[in-house]
C-alpha cells in the first residue's frame, strides 16, 4: 500500500474553501480501481491543506493519474487562485499500519 500526500500552500483566509470544494466535490476517486481512502487536513496555521491518498499500489495511482476522470476532476476545480504556490507531492510506501487492537507491517 502506498500514501500519496499532496501539500498545497494556500494564500491567507482560503482553507476553508479549499477544504470545502474537496468536501462538496463528486468524488471521482472513490469508485477508481486501488483507491482505499482519502484524507483532507487544514493546518492549524491555516497556511497549508494535505491531501492524503492512500492506494493499494503505484500502479493503481498511476493510472488514476493518467485517467480521463483524473483529468475531468481536476480540469474543473478551479482552486488555482486559492494558491500561493505550486502543489507538492511525494509518494511513500506504508510500512506500518495500526488500527485499534491490532499492528500490521506491510
Amino acid at each position: 500500500m502506498i500514501a500519496v500526500i499532496n501539500r498545497l500552500p494556500v494564500k491567507e483566509g482560503a482553507a476553508d474553501q479549499v477544504v470545502e470544494r474537496f468536501a462538496n466535490s463528486r468524488g471521482n476517486v472513490q469508485g477508481f480501481p486501488g483507491f482505499i481512502s482519502m484524507e483532507v487536513l487544514n493546518s492549524e496555521a491555516g497556511d497549508e491543506v494535505l491531501v492524503i491518498t492512500r492506494w493499494q499500489d503505484k500502479s493503481d495511482f498511476d493510472s488514476w493519474v493518467g485517467s480521463d476522470a483524473f483529468k475531468r476532476a481536476h480540469s474543473r476545480s478551479g482552486g488555482g487562485e486559492l494558491l500561493r504556490g505550486h502543489p507538492q507531492m511525494s509518494t511513500y510506501e506504508v510500512a506500518v499500519e495500526r488500527e485499534p487492537g491490532s499492528l500490521e507491517f506491510s
